[in-house]
């Protein structure tokens, strides 16, 4: 596996430090924030009031109230009851699980608890009695469907998955959730990691495909540091379930992220400035969709910005015209690698005529 060094972080181009610079067609930057100007102006002027951390437990006596207006504008955005922000998406998803089933056995008439793991669910998301899963997603959620439907009422289900495959690109139909004939004890758990600021009408996720037997008992947990560009993480849906989670020791006695990011996270939501950027991207999307039409070189999803091939070579071919992608074993060493092109609103259409240029030439 090929291993690079830049010095410098990558937009559009990125220069290595052997002096090589590559059109940069990889990372989770989706919506360009790393160097959004206003973004960065945003985060400097709270620098000037928050510092440049906050070093205590989001419980102590003297809380900053940053973070709850960055929560309330968070929930606002994403169309939930309500939001916490925690240090980062992989706390977020593993708070989560450490808190679930105190949230599940609320109802004292929950005998056993049974944990459903997705093919290919983020570790985020990896908790009691966890098996990798291989299968078919649609062909697993249908067998998880009939063994649910099929257990006595007073046991309990937790059903584990990502909103969308990666790092092979997949869409979920979570439509087939509707199978479940009794959902008084299911609880759903949604990573939104790879969709957040991306998928959806607003770019809020795929909270709009639950069904609204089961919304009620939804839980999303995300990474921030993705599309929206924020160093952090969040767990969204009822505000009981906030809360009890809130109340958490592991919560409790977790850092916070840095407050100038809540405030950058605020304003942003606030000033639209996401909504802006999504709308470039989404262009930039239909654009490389239109050059590439007929090139069956892709597993991709229609309106995302990821582009994904198992063939190593096309990795490769990229470099040597001039295009870095990413290549590599994910989540563990033993995982085949998948070459994985990423589209931000950085780019522009010189940028991605050259990439429709040197794919069709592999393709041929």
């Amino acid at each position: 596996m090929n291993t690079f060094h830049t010095t410098k972080l990558p937009g559009r181009t990125v220069v290595t430090t052997d002096g090589r610079e590559f059109l940069w067609f990889s990372g989770t930057d989706y919506l360009g924030m790393g160097h959004n100007e206003d973004f960065r102006r945003y985060v400097h002027s709270a620098t000037e009031t928050f510092g440049n951390h906050y070093g205590s437990s989001r419980n102590n006596s003297l809380r900053l109230d940053i973070y709850d207006d960055a929560e309330q504008q968070l929930a606002h955005f994403l169309g939930t009851e309500s939001a916490l922000i925690v240090s980062s998406g992989m706390w977020a998803g593993q708070l989560l699980m450490k808190e679930v089933e105190n949230v599940v056995q609320r109802k004292r008439d929950i005998a056993r608890i049974f944990y459903h793991y997705a093919p290919g669910v983020h570790p985020a998301l990896w908790g009691h009695g966890f098996q990798r899963n291989n299968g078919e997603w649609s062909e697993w959620i249908m067998q998880t469907a009939r063994k649910i439907n099929a257990t006595e009422p007073d046991v309990a289900h937790i059903i584990c998955t990502d909103a969308v495959g990666s790092p092979m690109v997949k869409a979920f139909d979570f439509t087939l959730f509707n199978a479940i004939q009794n959902s008084a004890n299911v609880w759903l758990i949604i990573d939104e990691s790879h969709s957040l600021g991306v998928m959806g009408a607003r770019g809020n996720g795929v909270m709009e495909q639950i069904h609204p037997k089961l919304s009620k008992q939804t839980i999303f947990a995300s990474s921030l540091n993705k599309a929206l560009g924020i160093p952090a993480g969040a767990v969204w849906g009822s505000k009981s379930v906030v809360e009890m989670v809130r109340k958490s020791p592991w919560f409790a006695g977790g850092s916070p992220p840095a407050p100038a990011y809540a405030y950058a996270l605020k304003t942003l939501l606030e000033q639209s400035k996401y909504a802006a950027a999504r709308a470039l991207l989404m262009k930039n999307i239909g654009y490389i969709n239109a050059k590439m039409e007929g090139t069956a070189l892709f597993k991709c999803i229609e309106g995302y910005p990821v582009f994904c091939s198992s063939n190593a070579a096309l990795f490769e071919h990229l470099l040597e015209n001039g295009i870095m992608a990413s290549c590599f074993p994910y989540p563990s060493p033993a995982d085949a690698p998948v070459t994985r092109i990423a589209i931000s609103s950085l780019h522009q259409k010189e940028d991605l005529d050259r990439l429709a240029e040197v794919c069709k030439r592999f393709n041929a």
